[in-house]
């Protein structure tokens, strides 16, 4: 019998439970940074600093679902992938920037959003592959 190839439950809540911790830490990281550094720092600096550690921490989620899953770490990865896409999405949707002159600058910067984290979750699936292939050869 042909088995459909299904996704496993504890290393999708493993990265669902990850991608809570990246939000929560990401807020606090925001509001803490902004409330002791944003005298210390030009407004320029603060931005990218902030934004390549945002960009760069969606990445651990799908890592980690990748990593706790015992096959197939790409499809979990790109599994959490389009849920982070998706709740990023509904983020952007949902702010005073949707509301207010600045919908049609987060309509232009959606498809880069997608675009970015689509790629971090691959890439972290195909490291995670990786490492795992890796492992068993050892």
């Amino acid at each position: 019998m042909n088995q459909r190839p299904t996704l496993e439950r504890p290393a999708l809540l493993a990265g669902l439970f990850t991608l809570f911790l990246v939000v929560v830490g990401d807020m606090i990281l925001i509001i803490g940074s902004l409330a002791l550094f944003s005298s210390y720092l030009s407004a320029d600096l603060l931005y990218l600093a902030l934004r390549i550690i945002g960009l760069s921490s969606l990445a651990l989620p799908p890592w980690v679902a990748a990593r706790a899953a015992e096959s197939r770490p790409l499809r979990h990865a790109l599994t959490l992938g389009m849920l982070e896409i998706l709740l990023v999405l509904l983020m952007m949707t949902q702010t005073f920037s949707w509301q207010g002159t600045l919908q049609d600058s987060v309509l232009v910067r959606m498809p880069w959003v997608v675009t970015g984290i689509f790629l971090l979750s691959l890439a972290a699936g195909i490291l995670a592959d990786w490492l795992e292939r890796r492992q068993k050869e050892d």
